[in-house]
């Protein structure tokens, strides 16, 4: 007969029995009581937790636009600031700060959001978009009188006179002067002929028919092609399965706006035409995508060299291609080139030669007015004789002499060199055109470094589909640029320290991205090998 056991020996049991259940996570009756209840605490937290990361990018881009907007609003009027540029620069990094924390958050957890939540997202993005250039268009231009000589041909289109024909101070023109414009004309554009391409001319008609010597008007409708600009990049976003909010890189950019809604710069218009032929290039119409390219070149010339980024080689070859050593080998084979030659990249030739003429037609009359400009600009811009506007051969030229001439070839040879290799790689996706689209923007502002800060706007619409730190810092240091107005003895190039600020940051963080970027693709590498393996 077994032994009771003791009443001490039964309490120790109960104890050890005890500690055992807690160990495992308390009694029967302590986790009925107190697990749900955990349960049900963390389960709400995770959904709090969901919701408030869903709605994060709305909620904080209604906050930021709002402050944006507020700040467009106070400094509207730059000419009542008694600091001039200096106040300007400072309203200036107050919405840049604003505007890289927005588009921060949009690259960061835009792809969290529910599709409501997206919704709202690009709902305000065009709402601040449009907000912020409302507040500015009614102003007073004060960091350029480049609208003036807009309006002013507009004006002398108006009265059916090519605009080729006579510059402004011409007597043949006396009778279209008014009080408001042609006083406002640069003195030394008043001796110029239009140095705008016809594409610009047909714009400067348009709105003069519709709104005869408005600056508000006119400004208006840059702020009116800057948008249809957001509105097509969201578009090609969208299409490419990228989060169509990222069009706020453009959208909210501070230089982009005041350089559209408050300086009225014509620029917004050839930007429009290559954000279409993104969304052409996106949507396959290989043929429709010329047509943009051809009438953004005639815009501004420039656009042009934006032309290779959207030709590539034939994707059926991607073999032959990608089996050359080298970029030179590349470059240099006949075999290469021929693969290159192919239906897509003629279809786009082929429109966008017969655009530009087709856009010549009308001014046929002025004969060789139309480029008579040409020779005085090249001069004056400094682009030969001392090649005092090429920032990178002043600060060689302090360790060494080097000709204008030779920078010149060496610079237009590494250019030629870039549209080809440009040229000769597949582009898969709109995002390999872009990225291409920056590098060709960017290799012609470093090496011809204008002194402008509206000609860095080139690379914003490239920056919503591939985003590159680097590029996206001169775009927004280009705004130093104006800081020269402090130093005219200097034009038309750009002091060392000023140069040094802009483009030497841009150089060093490109640098490193390109390291990056190569340790990314030799780790992915080694990972599909040992994959393979």
């Amino acid at each position: 007969m077994p032994t009771p056991p003791r009443e001490g020996s039964t309490r120790s049991l109960a104890a050890a029995e005890h500690n055992l259940t807690t160990k495992r996570g308390g009694s029967l009756a302590h986790r009925m009581i107190h697990t749900p209840t955990a349960r049900l605490l963390k389960q709400r937290s995770w959904k709090l937790r969901a919701v408030v990361e869903r709605a994060a990018v709305p909620a904080a881009l209604f906050v930021l636009g709002t402050a944006s907007a507020s700040l467009y609003f106070w400094g509207r009027d730059l000419h009542r600031f008694t600091q001039w540029l200096a106040a300007y620069i400072g309203l200036f990094i107050g919405q840049l700060a604003l505007y890289l924390l927005a588009s921060y958050v949009v690259l960061r957890w835009s792809d969290r959001s529910t599709r409501f939540a997206r919704w709202a997202a690009i709902a305000l993005v065009i709402l601040f978009a449009g907000a912020a250039r409302a507040v500015l268009v009614p102003q007073r231009p004060y960091l350029s009188s480049d609208v003036y000589r807009y309006i002013w041909d507009g004006r002398v289109q108006a009265a059916g006179i090519n605009p080729y024909r006579y510059v402004p101070a011409d007597d043949q023109l006396s009778g279209l002067r008014d009080k408001e414009i042609y006083p406002n004309i640069n003195p030394e554009d008043k001796q110029w002929r239009s140095p705008y391409p016809p594409v610009a001319q047909a714009v400067f008609l348009a709105i003069a028919r519709i709104a005869p010597m408005s600056v508000t008007a006119f400004k208006a409708g840059m702020s009116f092609f800057d948008l249809v600009t957001v509105v097509l990049l969201m578009l090609v976003l969208a299409r490419s399965g990228i989060d169509p909010t990222r069009a706020i890189i453009f959208a909210w950019h501070p230089l982009v706006i005041f350089e559209g809604a408050h300086s009225g710069h014509i620029e917004a218009v050839y930007l429009a035409f290559l954000a279409f032929a993104l969304f052409a290039w996106s949507g396959r119409k290989r043929a429709l995508t010329g047509i943009p390219m051809g009438l953004a070149t005639l815009v501004k010339f420039y656009p042009a060299l934006m032309l290779p980024a959207f030709l590539g080689g034939d994707p059926n070859n991607e073999n032959a291609l990608a089996t050359r050593r080298s970029e030179w080998s590349r470059l240099i084979s006949l075999r290469s080139i021929g693969r290159v030659i192919h239906k897509r990249n003629l279809a786009i030739l082929a429109t966008f030669c017969g655009t530009v003429l087709l856009a010549y037609i009308p001014y046929l009359s002025a004969g060789s007015n139309s480029f008579w400009f040409l020779r005085g600009y090249i001069q004056q811009e400094g682009f030969v004789e001392s090649g005092g506007r090429y920032f990178l051969l002043a600060a060689v030229r302090n360790l060494i002499w080097i000709p204008t001439d030779v920078f010149l070839i060496l610079a237009a040879a590494f250019l030629i060199f870039v549209g080809a290799s440009q040229i000769m790689k597949i582009k898969r996706d709109v995002s390999d055109v872009a990225r291409g689209g920056l590098i060709l923007a960017g290799t012609y502002l470093l090496l011809t470094t204008p002194r402008y800060a509206w000609y860095y706007i080139l690379l914003v619409p490239f920056l919503c589909i591939a985003p590159s730190p680097g590029w996206l810092y001169l775009s927004c240091a280009s705004v130093l640029l104006y800081l020269v107005w402090y130093t005219p003895l200097v034009y038309p190039g750009v002091p060392l320290w000023l140069g040094a600020s802009i483009y030497v940051p841009t150089l060093a963080w490109l640098i490193w991205e390109q390291i990056r970027d190569s340790g990314r693709q030799k780790d992915e590498s080694v990972v599909i090998c040992d994959g393979a393996t």
